[in-house]
């Protein structure tokens, strides 16, 4: 470890163990010698991201009540303003953009709080840093400001999505905590040299690696502090604030990515980590996500089930498939979606199912169209679905998905897309 009393370059030997003198301990030792250090990482990496959820989900709860507050509000001046045009549109647009942001938030969540398998993929750090910047803009005190500079075609890294998402919002919360009295966060990244990086790690390989930096203004570290802040279950909060675990799990992400971590810090003076990440070696415009642009096309008399159990969600359906063209059957449920599959099973063209139903859930409802007709046309929507319950429902017979909340585009888009056999799976 090299330090200058507030400076620590965290690295490990050539053994791939972390070295004795930086007092930072391997994850495992402090846990059960029985388990596989793979198991050992993912449940310390699940057990710190459930905390962290937690103490996120106070500061969304009260931004998701201003959100339902805007919409109902706006919801009874329409009902006032219905023959005023212009004060009409004002208060639609409030609501769309309400929903919009509320979607946003809800989609962020589960993004991060989801269980899965460590997948290594081309990441765009900047994206991330957006996402979580959202998100934490949120959840945060509005004493606490962030300034966020991003590095113009910054390349991209192979990491596992997931994880830097909780690397950078554990730094975060972090910094929160050390500016009780508020402050700014400010969250750069830019590409860094093999030679910036060789300087301060001999290890450094990689051509170029993407630095990522999060710093803050808060009170700093003294030099018995920062000589343990990657021990598991070190912490300096008080007691029920934190269970330590956030540091050393920001340690074993860069770890388990081949990258590098550098710590700064003053008493009074604030603290600063930079992450290094190598580089991939491909052009990160190879990475732009294909982007459909769905008009609203017009139905051909067809005729679509809708089993959705939510009653204004399934008129909602209902009104604007009919608007567009499609006779519908709707169903509450999958008991009774399944009666009207089999009584109207020749002439049903699609089936709009959701998959979060009560009593018979949608994977099960979906076996049964799929017995009685190889060929059906099935779209499953949900508001969030594992992976692999995702890729089992494609396996049994689902056409498409479709995610809520959805715009109307994309609904009336996917509905035309699979009738006409042109729909792609995305896992």
């Amino acid at each position: 470890m090299s330090h200058d009393g507030r400076r620590i370059y965290v690295k490990e030997s050539a053994d791939g163990s972390l070295n004795p003198e930086d007092n930072s301990r391997n994850v495992s030792k402090h846990l059960s010698s029985e388990k596989s250090e793979r198991q050992l990482e993912e449940q310390l990496f699940q057990s710190q991201r459930l905390e962290t959820l937690g103490t996120l989900v106070g500061g969304i709860a009260h931004d998701f009540n201003n959100i339902l507050n805007v919409i109902t509000g706006h919801v009874s001046l329409m009902e006032r303003w219905r023959t005023d045009p212009e004060r009409f549109r004002r208060s639609y647009e409030a609501v769309k953009k309400a929903t919009e942001r509320g979607g946003s938030i809800a989609r962020q969540l589960l993004t991060f709080a989801r269980k899965v398998d460590v997948t290594a993929g081309p990441v765009m750090v900047g994206d991330v840093v957006k996402e979580i910047v959202t998100l934490l803009k949120v959840a945060f005190p509005e004493k606490i400001s962030f300034n966020v500079e991003i590095e113009e075609s910054i390349p991209a890294i192979t990491a596992d999505s997931n994880q830097i998402h909780q690397a950078l919002v554990n730094l975060c919360m972090n910094a929160r905590d050390a500016m009780a009295e508020g402050g700014t966060i400010s969250i750069i990244a830019r590409s860094a040299a093999h030679g910036h990086v060789s300087r301060h790690f001999l290890e450094a390989k990689a051509d170029r690696y993407i630095q990522l930096t999060v710093s803050d203004t808060g009170s700093g570290m003294d030099d018995k502090t920062l000589h343990h802040i990657f021990e598991p279950f070190f912490t300096t909060k008080p007691e029920g604030r934190g269970t330590g675990l956030g540091l050393s799990v920001v340690y074993g992400i860069i770890k388990a990515h081949n990258g590098f971590i550098d710590v700064e810090s003053k008493v009074g003076k604030g603290t600063k980590f930079s992450l290094y990440f190598p580089v991939l070696a491909f052009p990160a415009k190879s990475l732009a996500k294909e982007v459909t642009v769905m008009d609203s096309p017009a139905g051909k008399d067809e005729v679509l089930l809708v089993i959705e159990d939510e009653e204004s969600l399934r008129d909602f359906l209902k009104m604007i498939l009919e608007e567009s063209g499609y006779r519908v059957l709707a169903a509450p449920d999958g008991i009774r979606g399944l009666q009207t599959y089999r009584d109207h099973m020749e002439e049903i063209d699609l089936v709009l199912l959701d998959m979060g139903l009560p009593e018979m859930g949608g994977g099960e409802v979906l076996k049964e169209p799929v017995k009685l007709n190889s060929k059906v046309k099935v779209i499953a929507a949900s508001g969030y679905i594992e992976p692999e319950v995702k890729i089992d429902a494609y396996e049994i017979g689902a056409s498409e998905f479709l995610s809520k909340p959805y715009q109307t585009n994309e609904l009336l888009g996917k509905v035309r897309s699979v009738l006409e056999g042109k729909a792609r799976r995305h896992i």
